[in-house]
């Protein structure tokens, strides 16, 4: 698997360009991060290329949703736009949800008003779209749920299940699930099992300890089960450490690498 660190919630008392060469310092080659509007772009891939560092992925949607028929054009609008810059990045992965998330992963709009079946008809209808311009320039999507229960209220997609759905229904190589271990532990647990059975449309993973949000062995859940398991299966994809560390930054990150 490909291990890699998000700098949104580590080393942040560093500048983000210094964070980049903490991560490579660690020992990571592979680094992520939330939204692309507010980076410069072409230094991150400078400091990319002289430092043997590859971005794993980044969002890719923004202030729109795939759950309304009347964003449809917006959100691939800016889908396209995310995918010309990860490609510029030569980032394999963009992540998308459900929902429109604006600071600190607040719902923007719940659509509380439209009925489950429609949320899925109009969420299949836009990926439909999406994985075309996904194919275009060669980048997977990968569908996030998240937990609703403390973090992102309102968020429609917040099972495995839910996202599994999707995924299988549009058929695509350029559509993946991104299973996230915090949310999921939160909302559904199970998650040796839902690893196993979801395999098939798994290709990008978030790790961090519930509760919390911090590094593994801080909460309740036995990571080192769970890699055990991502090796029995022969796990490929991103492992993608999203995590806020309780200990010194540095050695989380060292020993993340060890994991």
């Amino acid at each position: 698997m490909k291990k890699s660190l998000c700098l949104e919630t580590i080393f942040t008392d560093y500048s983000l360009p210094e964070r980049f060469l903490l991560a490579k310092k660690a020992g990571f080659d592979y680094v992520e991060f939330w939204g692309w509007q507010n980076k410069d772009l072409s230094q991150i891939k400078e400091t990319c290329q002289n430092n043997s560092l590859k971005i794993a992925g980044f969002s890719g949607d923004q202030d729109y949703s795939l759950l309304a028929a009347e964003e449809r054009n917006l959100y691939l609008d800016f889908l396209e736009k995310s995918l010309i810059k990860a490609k510029f990045l030569e980032a394999d992965y963009l992540i998308i949800h459900s929902n429109a998330l604006g600071e600190d992963g607040k719902v923007l709009i719940d659509y509380i008003e439209l009925s489950k079946s429609v949320k899925y008809i109009n969420s299949y209808q836009t990926l439909i779209e999406a994985v075309k311009l996904a194919e275009k320039y060669e980048i997977t999507l990968v569908l996030e749920a998240l937990n609703t229960i403390q973090d992102h209220q309102g968020n429609f997609l917040n099972s495995t299940a839910d996202a599994a759905a999707l995924v299988r229904a549009v058929k695509s190589p350029y559509l993946k699930i991104l299973y996230d271990i915090y949310h999921m532990q939160l909302m559904e647990g199970n998650l040796l099992n839902n690893i196993e059975n979801y395999f098939d449309v798994i290709d990008y993973i978030h790790i961090a300890d519930s509760p919390g949000r911090n590094e593994p062995g801080t909460g309740e859940i036995n990571y080192q089960q769970i890699f055990k398991k991502l090796r029995q299966l022969n796990y490929q994809g991103i492992a993608g450490f999203e995590l806020f560390p309780l200990a010194a930054a540095e050695k989380v990150a060292a020993d993340l690498i060890d994991l």
